[in-house]
Formats: structure tokens, sequence, C-alpha cells
């Protein structure tokens, strides 16, 4: 049984996450007016408003661990406040530079010279922190969460604007250990593979566990054949031929599946 001292300092505490959260969301409103008045600036007010929505999700999260404490029950409402917001971010990434995943690694050219400013370590940065906010969230609701098959599209969606924010080019360039950017660099391009074999990962154990559906192969396979790319063009011989090994080993099942679903609708007929 909770006592009125253990709710009131839960009501107390909740207060202040609030009062930060408001803050954050009328920030984000004075950006969304500058915005529209600024169109040459829309990336950096865009970024400016991927970190306040980051910040909201961490409060969303930090009021979750304080109800587990206090009250001994998880906060659904702010979790799902929480997880709403991450596909916010993802799309206001997407604005910035991109949801494409099957084209060139140079695509990114323009999208990238708009954001010019923002340094590649404070890239990095941004995406380590989404990162760290998105494994909090998915380890708040738990393994047997209703949600849990959702999750695949948000680290589908995360390894795309990860790689759609990494300039290919100036990796090249700067992969002399003299450059003063080849760590960052370095840790970006890890952290692509590290996000791209992850959601490909997500999407065979949704199709193992739960839906059976081709689809989430081929989410899996397009996950795989990123990586190809960015393996191809950095000379990685070794993994790029256990990729190519895995898509062509992934395309097989689902060509078989599909031929025998064929086949059973023929039967049905």
């Amino acid at each position: 049984m909770l006592t009125v001292k253990q709710k009131q300092d839960y009501n107390e505490n909740l207060k202040e996450f609030k009062a930060y959260q408001d803050d954050l969301k009328k920030d984000v409103s004075l950006y969304k007016v500058q915005m529209k008045k600024n169109k040459a600036s829309e990336p950096y007010y865009q970024i400016a408003i991927i970190m306040h929505s980051i910040r909201f999700i961490n409060t969303c999260i930090l009021i979750n661990e304080l109800s587990v404490a206090k009250l001994e029950i998880k906060s659904e409402t702010y979790l799902n406040l929480g997880r709403k917001e991450i596909y916010s971010v993802l799309s206001s990434l997407e604005k910035v530079v991109g949801n494409d995943y099957d084209g060139g690694l140079g695509d990114n050219k323009e999208a990238l010279a708009a954001i010019a400013l923002i340094p590649p370590l404070q890239r990095l940065n941004l995406l380590k922190n989404l990162k760290d906010i998105i494994d909090k969230m998915v380890e708040a609701y738990g393994s047997s969460s209703k949600w849990k098959w959702s999750w695949p599209e948000i680290h589908f969606k995360f390894a795309v604007v990860a790689k759609n924010f990494f300039d290919f080019r100036a990796y090249e360039r700067e992969s002399d250990l003299s450059s003063d950017n080849y760590y960052v660099y370095r840790e970006h391009y890890e952290l692509i593979i590290e996000l791209c074999n992850f959601a490909a990962q997500e999407y065979r154990s949704k199709f193992d566990l739960s839906t059976t559906d081709t689809n989430d192969l081929r989410k899996s396979v397009a996950m795989l054949d990123l990586i190809r790319k960015i393996y191809q063009i950095t000379g990685d011989t070794d993994d790029l031929e256990k990729t190519k090994n895995l898509i062509d080993s992934l395309n097989m099942k689902i060509e078989s599946l599909e031929e025998e679903k064929k086949k059973d609708k023929k039967k049905k007929k």
C-alpha cells in the first residue's frame, strides 16, 4: 500500500518535470514560427527542434523511472508520449537529410551542404543521444510490451537517417590518423554499421517470432544491402563477402516462401 507521503513526493517531482517539458514545448513553438519566416535556415531549426525533442523524451523516461520508484508502477502515459515523440524526431531528421536507403551513398551531398555549419562531432553526438533514449525506451517498455514489434520500424528509420547524416566523401578524404575528424568519422561509420545490422536482425526476429511476412525479410535485406554498399566503397572485403552471402540466403528464403504461397493459392482454387 502506497503512503500519502509517497504520492506527495511523486506529484511534487512530477510538477518539476512537467514544467521543464512545458518550457521545451514553448521553445519548439518559437522555432517553428521562426522556421516559417526563414526557409533557408530550416534545417538548423529542425536540428534545434530535434535536440529539444530528445530532451523531452528523456524526461518522459525519467518520469517513468520516478513512477516505478515512488508508485511501483510504470507510467504508460509518459512512455507513450515519449514513444510517439521518437517518431516525430525521426520525421524531423528525414526532413533534414531524407529517408532514402537504396540510392547512392553520395546522394545526400546537398542535404549535408545545407547543414554545413554543424560539425561532424555534433552530428555524431546527436545520433548517439538518440540511440541512447531509444534503447532506454525499449528497456522501459520491456520485452512483453504490446509495442514490441513496432521497434524494428524505428530501428530501420534510425539506421537510414544515421547513414544519410554521414559524409562518405569526407570519410574517405580524412581516413588518415592525422586528420582532426578521423576518430569522429570512424565512430559514426561504425555506428551506421551497428544500427543497420541491428535493424536487419530485428526484422528477422519479427518474421520468425511474429509475422512470417516476407516483407519483414525484405526490410532485413534492405538493411544488409545498405551495409554491402558501404563495404564496397570502403574496401572491407571480408565483411563484404559475408554480407553478400547473407543477402543471397535471405533472398532465396523469400523466393522459396513466396513460391509456396503461390502453390497454396492454386490448390485452393
